[in-house]
């Protein structure tokens, strides 16, 4: 059985990102990164699908928080610049944190996690997961764009805060939102600066903002073998951003969210019997590929998915271990908790002045991304029936 502290030493890179990405999100945010690219790009790039690769990009190549962190105020800015339904644009880092997560062991914790416990190479795990991971992003960008062409369209002028049904204007929202936000909200919205001034301030804000944000992708690629993990270079952001603007968002930092995850992880490894789980993930075959990757979505889709695989991996072994972690990885996009990524996603989308709710996440999460998840459990199925 797994321990306690077996659950919180693994669980604690997570934490300790989790701690620190959320600060870092407002301290771009307040140096003005967010609203400075938007103000480029927003009306440069059309429809979606140039933001969909983005992020897939970026979670198969660095992780899945990292997506969620970055491009989520990026997105709102976007949407808002541009007069766009918000959340359709904030809805990509939430689904592609998720569904490209699985093909190289960086994407995800719970690869790194697998691949360490059962050897898998990283060529392994492209071939394994590789072709299930481009049938869901190609099914999930379908289903979002038919979600989204269902959605009212906002009748509301460019820069204008908007919320999951229509047009709200930010004094509305300010009592629910944190300085921050509504410090974003009046940039947005605001008012007759002088040009000059906010070209020089963009400037400014991108030169700094492009630093730290190559600095941290450089870290999440050569730091882990070197032994800089990547929470640290976080913090090290979080540091150098907060001496710059003598700001910090203490009100930000997610402890409750993380002593939460960390006592359901020791629950879950004291009550739920991982070994007795077998007879559901350690079978071979296309019907053991449906068993594991549906169980695993289950369990993580209730307890999140890092605690999730820490127990289901006591019931599989070598042969069985890539249908699990495709259940905990892509199907996290189910439900809001099932991952800590998702719970990010939501902390962050709130905090940059999105109304968006715990039901607003699952019915976005069961309707465009769980489509796009049984798409790729059919192709890793298949692939298993063909023997691949």
């Amino acid at each position: 059985m797994t321990t306690a502290r077996d659950q919180l030493e693994l669980l604690a890179p997570a934490l300790a990102f989790l701690l620190a990405a959320v600060p870092l999100a407002h301290l771009l945010g307040r140096l003005g990164v967010f609203d400075a690219v938007a103000r480029r790009v927003a009306h440069r790039v059309h429809g979606t699908w140039a933001w969909w690769l983005l992020a897939a990009v970026t979670t198969i190549v660095l992780n899945l928080d990292t997506t969620v962190v970055l491009l989520t105020p990026l997105y709102l800015h976007v949407a808002r610049r541009r007069g766009d339904d918000p959340l359709v644009l904030a809805a990509i880092p939430f689904l592609l944190a998720n569904l490209a997560s699985s093909v190289l062991p960086v994407s995800n914790l719970t690869n790194l996690i697998a691949a360490e416990r059962y050897e898998l190479t990283t060529s392994e795990l492209v071939k394994g997961l590789g072709p299930a991971s481009l049938a869901m992003i190609a099914v999930g960008f379908l289903t979002h764009r038919a979600w989204a062409a269902r959605r009212p369209t906002p009748a509301v002028p460019p820069t204008a805060q908007v919320d999951l049904t229509g047009s709200v204007p930010a004094d509305d929202l300010a009592p629910d939102l944190d300085p921050l936000a509504i410090a974003v909200l009046d940039e947005d919205t605001g008012g007759d600066g002088d040009p000059f001034d906010e070209e020089r301030d963009d400037r400014a804000a991108l030169a700094t903002g492009a630093v730290v944000v190559l600095g941290l992708l450089v870290s999440f690629v050569v730091g882990p073998p070197l032994g800089i993990e990547p929470w640290a270079a976080v913090v090290a952001a979080d540091v150098a951003l907060a001496l710059r603007l003598r700001w910090f968002p203490l009100r930000a930092v997610p402890f409750t969210v993380a002593a939460a995850v960390a006592a359901l992880a020791v629950v879950v490894g004291w009550a739920v019997p991982g070994d007795r789980l077998e007879v559901a993930v350690g079978h071979g075959g296309a019907v053991g590929v449906v068993l594991g990757a549906l169980t695993a979505a289950a369990l993580s889709a209730a307890v999140d998915n890092l605690p999730a695989l820490l127990v289901l991996l006591e019931g599989v072994d070598r042969s069985s271990v890539l249908p699990v972690l495709l259940g905990v990885n892509a199907g996290a996009v189910l439900t809001p908790i099932a991952s800590l990524a998702n719970l990010l996603w939501l902390r962050t989308a709130r905090a940059h002045g999105l109304a968006v709710r715990g039901p607003d996440a699952l019915r976005l999460g069961l309707v465009v991304g769980g489509p796009a998840f049984l798409a790729g459990v059919v192709v890793l199925a298949v692939q298993r029936a063909l023997g691949g």
